[in-house]
């Protein structure tokens, strides 16, 4: 990818809508339970709503948990939400 690609991607994904922050919250919540989680239709929409940079503050997030919260996610599981995003978004 030439540098004025990477320009112009970078323009097409600023002007891609950012989800709601209840909805990356509730995403998140539900993102507790492990990567099984995804295959709930609740989290798979929310997950489709994600811009790209929201994406790599979930899989952030994710591999942040605490102990007292959840397990945190390994990065194959993280690799794994990332490809179900892609292909959800085309």
């Amino acid at each position: 990818m030439t540098a004025g690609e990477r320009s112009a991607w970078s323009d097409v994904q600023a002007l891609r809508p950012r989800a709601a922050a209840s909805t990356v919250e509730a995403l998140m919540y539900s993102l507790r339970a492990g990567g099984a989680a995804v295959v709930c239709s609740h989290a798979r929409r929310r997950l489709s709503e994600l811009s790209e940079a929201q994406l790599h503050e979930v899989c952030a997030r994710l591999q942040r948990f605490q102990p007292r919260i959840a397990r945190a996610w390994t990065p194959v599981e993280v690799e794994f939400l990332v490809a179900i995003w892609v292909d959800l978004h085309g």
